[in-house]
């Protein structure tokens, strides 16, 4: 049976709380270009969608990518992802790069047979959630050898956000913050140096955004991963930013936290 709602709010609070007493490791005085775009242009047909593109983002820094519905956010996103590829202009990645992905929320299939944890796995087997980016760290042959090496980086990664109560929970029964929890576990668990975010606080209710906001602070500072991420909920992630990129007027634009004060 699914969990009480006082009982889910309990739970992600202490999860929060003990997010925040841990101990962070400080950012490198030096930090590593992980993704650079150069003149980036996206057209479709005889529709502009941006062009003039240029942003780069360094090894622990929190990147908020802002603009209004329809200027191409998601669609800058996925040409990272090389889903879509751009029109003109250049992507690239820094050398041994390896990308996360947590695509919007969206309902799962009511009888969907899974667990939180095989949600997680998915993003060492399903060829489908790593988008041909990256490759994540391997073992001698190209693929994880053993059920052992692949038990423990899911138990990993389902420690970082704190699901260990729940992962074994059919996945259709889990709360929505449960879920996105399994879905960052998912794109966490190939250890990757940059999150690509798009709305991962949509639909959540005021505590699981903050639940979230938490575990992001973490990996942004214990493990120096950079994230760019789509949102419309800014409080949650403001003490997070150190740069907004912002789409508008067909190109993008880059400045720090006082940009995010044009979208609250």
């Amino acid at each position: 049976m699914p969990m009480s709602t006082t009982k889910i709010a309990n739970s992600e609070r202490q999860f929060a709380q003990a997010i925040h007493c841990q101990s962070f490791v400080k950012l490198p005085q030096s930090q590593q270009v992980v993704l650079q775009v150069k003149d980036g242009s996206m057209h479709f047909g005889q529709r502009l969608l941006w062009q003039d593109v240029n942003f780069s983002i360094l090894s622990g820094e929190f990147v908020a990518l802002l603009g209004a519905n329809g200027t191409g956010k998601t669609t800058l996103l996925r040409s990272l992802l090389k889903l879509v590829p751009l029109s003109s202009g250049s992507i690239t990645l820094g050398k041994d790069i390896r990308v996360g992905y947590v695509p919007q929320l969206k309902d799962f299939a009511p009888k969907l047979p899974i667990r939180g944890r095989d949600l997680v796995q998915l993003g060492l087997d399903g060829e489908n959630y790593l988008f041909g980016l990256f490759s994540p760290k391997k073992t001698l042959g190209g693929f994880w050898q053993t059920a052992k090496q692949k038990k423990y980086l899911v138990d990993k990664a389902i420690a970082e956000v704190g699901g260990e109560s729940f992962c074994d929970a059919p996945l259709t029964m889990l709360s929505g913050g449960e879920q996105q929890r399994m879905r960052i576990a998912q794109a966490l668990v190939a250890e990757p140096d940059v999150l690509l975010m798009d709305e991962p606080l949509l639909s959540l209710d005021v505590a699981s955004q903050y639940v979230v906001s938490d575990i992001l602070a973490h990996r942004k500072q214990a493990h120096h991963t950079a994230i760019l991420m789509i949102s419309h909920e800014l409080e949650p992630i403001i003490p997070l930013v150190d740069k907004v990129l912002c789409l508008e007027n067909a190109t993008a634009n880059l400045g720090g936290i006082d940009l995010i004060n044009r979208f609250r």
